[in-house]
């Protein structure tokens, strides 16, 4: 358990300390965009829920191979952001991991192991998220961490890397000959999305 607190604690430091990280990563070179695929909206005891399905979308951009971690560690910041009662904006953050320890994975090897990608100029590799948040019921006050119904916008911040920045400087240098490892953070542009007034169909199960 130490093991494991210690690895999200610090994945979660390189993804979400990085100052100004959606300007830093939209320089030439790997860039994301997202797309809802699918969506499920319930009705909860005290509030609706709604899950987004979101496919993430990793295309390298620039003139050199990139070699993209897709294995078994990931941790995502999604920011929904719409506008409230007065016409105030607010912003909601949801915090998403996808985290495996069952087996070691092990990513200080002599080459690129499968929890690679290898991307080269041109290249795409695709992932997925499932985003849910809580909707407060129309008529009803928002929520803190909620949102309200209407038009949103939401916006993925997502970890390229989740070990410690000595071992990935370190793999750089060793991985040179097969293109370079990618470390930063990545982020989408804001992707607009919307929530009627009606009430959900069903109930949530």
């Amino acid at each position: 358990m130490k093991a494991l607190y210690l690895a999200t604690a610090l994945a979660l430091l390189i993804l979400f300390g990085a100052r100004d990280a959606y300007a830093q990563t939209q320089q030439p070179g790997l860039k994301m965009t997202a797309e809802v695929v699918g969506r499920r909206y319930c009705a909860g005891g005290s509030l609706n829920i709604l899950q987004l399905s979101v496919r993430l979308r990793y295309r390298n951009e620039g003139g050199r191979k990139l070699i993209l971690y897709r294995g078994k560690n990931f941790f995502y910041q999604t920011k929904i952001r719409g506008v409230g009662a007065g016409g105030r904006q607010y912003e909601v953050v949801v915090t998403n991991s996808r985290y495996n320890d069952a087996e070691a994975e092990d990513v200080n090897t002599r080459r690129p192991s499968g929890a690679f990608v290898t991307l080269p100029p041109g290249g795409t590799y695709e992932d997925g998220v499932v985003i849910g948040v809580g909707v407060t019921r129309a008529g009803s006050e928002r929520l803190s961490n909620t949102i309200a119904p209407g038009e949103h916008t939401l916006q993925i911040v997502a970890s390229s890397w989740y070990e410690s920045r000595k071992l990935a400087e370190e793999l750089r240098g060793r991985w040179q000959g097969s293109g370079l490892l990618w470390i930063d953070p990545v982020a989408t542009e804001p992707l607009k999305f919307d929530i009627g007034d009606a009430a959900p169909a069903a109930a949530c199960r």
